[in-house]
């Protein structure tokens, strides 16, 4: 039976538009049903640590952070921890839904105005041509960002990704710098079956495990990749890089995290921590003369106004908005701020370039020995209201992925350059009906899978430039997909696996897999044996787009005239300005992007931190200049990954920066791989103690590293 609204420590308010809406229309009252039980739950809608937006702000912050998403909320949840810091939180549209919280709702707020911008790219010569070449690309606008609509799977990347950067000029950023930031983050509570703790660890706030449920043909696809010769693996993030698996997701106790929700909600009481929600951060105050920001321009409710920044302020705004910002604000390149009259402050040629974005074809097979049975009833449904268990505390199909090489990846097979999503099994919609055998056997329609086969490693770089001075309208946006041929021969390759995977013997046997008739019909060359031009055609009709898009404020030293941002995430030639988000990936990861970006918010809070050093006390020491002992200092008294210790305010930026740091030593570093290396605060101790033993470089490198 279905349960009233629990009686919760705190009252439950609704949060966030209806999701029901999002069925279609012979759904409604079941959906309407199950969405009240949903929103009276009390730990789903957690309602004693909902962010408050602020009414009236003060007129000045020492940071405030322009943008709320994935990278947004994590960079002001650890300024915050600082009580002596007034930091303010600019997102430009709510707070996450409660209904977001269920896994299998995990496409419920695309498409939306209120919860997704809804960009769509220029369109392509070679690409989303079945939708007349313009291709969708869904962003979450939201606390939390991307984080509540993407698929919540934990993918770092592979080490070759970050060495490659460190290579190219981004030092400081390869596999051994950036893991700790990993760590950091990192709640997982699965070490010890089937993750090795030489990869994870547990004791951060990001909680890392696999869903409750997956689909049994979720599990056939793997003793399928198996048949193939693709070794068994239950980590790609840890030794074995290449296989299929049913990953690892940012969930727990059957509902999904965000990073608001894992980082912002523990912090909605700090008092040093302002949030103002439907704010769309629109331009950067920058001193002409100085070259330093002043303030960060906003808009709420159609009117203007601006905030007073007294240290930094941080765009986390999202590969697609950073960039306008700073266009928006006097900073890019030239050509680009004469043609639409807005006074160069900082010329940056590489502002909005270097766009890039994992790229795929969608393949569709039939199951035909499995009627289209709904997933979602009232069984299923009573399974997750009572328990939190069953199809509505997973994915489906989305939560299995697999990982490999193809004849163009690097050699050696530690950089593999294909992966594979798949769609199906979703328990998103239903009637309620919970159909008994005799209809079951009466229903005609079969399943049917998706797999998108993704290129990794793409060639093509696009751009993203202004289409108008009006900050509400969207930036033009074009990635010039496959305008290297490189991806259309991965994916051709690709393609070809997918296909050997559906014809194995038990994805044959048991579920009668076969294409889709008639998909693809407009490209020659299909059937059961498709040639690769077909696929090659494929490809540019049937696009898989993806959202992992990176790359448009690249990281870089200043010789690098494409570099936006140095190492630090500093803008060059602009002080008090940085940039912490996936934009200033300089190439993009192996893998899903979510996990990336929070390593980088994390790197770019640590830099923040240790350049602002207040005092070499703790901060209990310290006190709170907000008039009463603050909870945050408190709370994050033992948490990893708190704010550590303090020091002098050093102005020389040169305390803080790895482009000068040459002398790593890294015998005296913290080393995630230490089994004790959470003995924090015995570490910060001895740091404290010896701290003017050392040169400030190397004080420096080993706080944050």
């Amino acid at each position: 039976m279905i349960r009233a609204a629990e009686a919760c420590a705190c009252p439950i308010e609704e949060v966030g538009p209806a999701m029901a809406v999002s069925c279609p229309g012979q759904f409604l009252l079941f959906m309407s049903i199950l969405e009240s039980f949903i929103n009276g739950r009390c730990d789903l809608a957690d309602p004693c640590n909902r962010i408050k937006s602020r009414d009236q702000l003060d007129d000045s912050y020492d940071f405030v952070v322009v943008g709320g998403g994935t990278a947004g909320a994590v960079v002001a949840a650890r300024l915050s921890e600082n009580p002596q810091w007034k930091v303010l939180l600019l997102e430009a549209g709510g707070d996450e839904p409660i209904q977001s919280a269920v896994p299998s709702w995990v496409t419920a707020y695309w498409g939306r105005n209120d919860t997704d911008w809804r960009y769509y790219t220029e369109p392509q010569e070679k690409a989303c041509l079945a939708n007349g070449g313009i291709c969708s690309w869904p962003r979450g606008k939201m606390l939390g960002g991307c984080s509540v609509i993407n698929g919540m799977m934990y993918m770092r990347g592979h080490a070759a990704d970050y060495d490659g950067w460190a290579v190219n000029g981004a030092e400081g950023w390869s596999w051994f710098d950036v893991l700790p930031h990993f760590l950091k983050s990192e709640d997982n509570k699965e070490i010890g079956s089937g993750v090795s703790s030489q990869y994870h660890t547990t004791g951060g706030l990001m909680p890392v495990q696999k869903f409750r449920y997956a689909p049994q043909f979720a599990h056939d696809v793997v003793s399928a990749a198996i048949e193939l010769g693709y070794p068994p693996t239950s980590d790609l993030n840890g030794e074995t890089i290449t296989g299929f698996t049913i990953a690892q997701a940012m969930n727990d106790g059957g509902s999904r995290y965000s990073s608001a929700r894992a980082f912002l909600r523990p912090a909605a009481h700090r008092e040093n921590l302002h949030v103002l929600l439907n704010a769309m951060g629109s331009r950067v105050i920058i001193d002409p003369l100085e070259k330093k920001v002043t303030a960060v321009e906003y808009i709420k409710n159609g009117e203007t106004k601006t905030v007073e920044v007294i240290k930094e302020a941080i765009l986390s705004a999202g590969t697609l908005n950073s960039p306008q910002i700073l266009l928006l604000s006097g900073v890019g390149p030239r050509e680009t701020l004469d043609k639409f009259n807005i006074p160069t402050i900082q010329e940056l040629p590489g502002v909005g370039q270097n766009l890039q974005n994992h790229v795929g074809v969608q393949l569709s097979f039939r199951l035909t020995k499995e009627p289209d049975v709904p997933v979602l009833n009232w069984a299923t449904a009573m399974e997750y209201m009572l328990n939190r268990m069953g199809p509505m505390s997973g994915t489906g199909m989305s939560q299995l992925t697999g990982i490999v090489n193809s004849r163009y990846a690097p050699s050696g097979g530690r950089h593999p350059d294909i992966q594979f999503f798949f769609g199906g099994y979703y328990a998103t919609c239903g009637d309620g009906v919970v159909p008994d055998d005799v209809k079951v056997k009466e229903i005609t329609d079969k399943k049917e899978i998706s797999i998108s086969a993704i290129s990794l490693h793409p060639r093509s770089r696009g751009y993203l430039t202004l289409q108008s001075v009006d900050p509400t309208q969207p930036p033009l946006m074009q990635p010039n997909y496959f305008y290297d041929e490189h991806e259309l021969d991965v994916l051709v390759e690709a393609a070809q696996i997918a296909y050997k995977l559906a014809n194995t013997t038990i994805m044959r046997e048991k579920y009668g897999m076969t294409p889709t008739e008639g998909y693809g019909s407009e490209c020659e060359g299909g059937g059961l044996s498709p040639t690769p031009e077909f696929f090659r055609c494929l490809a540019q009709h049937q696009t898989a787009p993806e959202n992992h898009q990176v790359g448009t404020c690249k990281m870089g030293p200043r010789t690098d005239p494409m570099a936006v941002v140095d190492m630090q995430l500093r803008v060059h030639g602009i002080k008090g300005l940085r940039v912490a988000d996936a934009s200033i990936m300089p190439t993009v990861p192996s893998g899903n992007t979510a996990a990336p970006t929070i390593m980088i918010a994390e790197r770019a809070a640590e830099f923040v931190t240790t350049r602002y050093q207040q005092a070499k006390r703790t901060p209990a020491e310290l006190g709170n200049r907000f008039g009463h002992p603050s909870d945050s200092s408190a709370n994050n008294e033992n948490r990893p990954g708190g704010f550590g210790t303090y020091s002098q305010e050093n102005k020389d930026d040169k305390l803080t920066d790895n482009e000068t740091n040459k002398n790593h030593q890294w015998d005296q570093r913290w080393k995630p791989w230490d089994k004790n290396w959470h003995g924090w605060h015995e570490w910060q101790n001895k740091a404290n103690s010896d701290w003017h033993k050392n040169n400030p470089q190397e004080r420096s490198q080993r706080y944050y590293d």
